[in-house]
């Protein structure tokens, strides 16, 4: 993250952050886990309700087409 790091001694100027993120997907999940797991999922919605919860699951043209769009009005 740029500009987040640690001040310099020397130079009083602000490092980068550099930060690792590690991710654990479960598995082998029981029958109720995987019910709980699919009762999440359809309580985010569909549409434009499911992107303020999935803002990766939107490709890069639909971001596109949504600021053209914007611009227009």
């Amino acid at each position: 993250m740029r500009g987040k790091g640690v001040q310099s001694v020397r130079s009083g100027s602000v490092g980068d952050l550099i930060c690792k993120v590690v991710i654990e997907t479960p598995v082998n999940l029981s029958d109720r886990q995987k019910e709980l797991l699919q009762e999440l999922d359809s309580s985010m919605g569909t549409g434009a309700e499911a992107a303020r919860y999935r803002p990766k699951e939107q490709g890069f043209f639909d971001g596109v087409r949504k600021f053209f769009d914007d611009l227009r009005g």
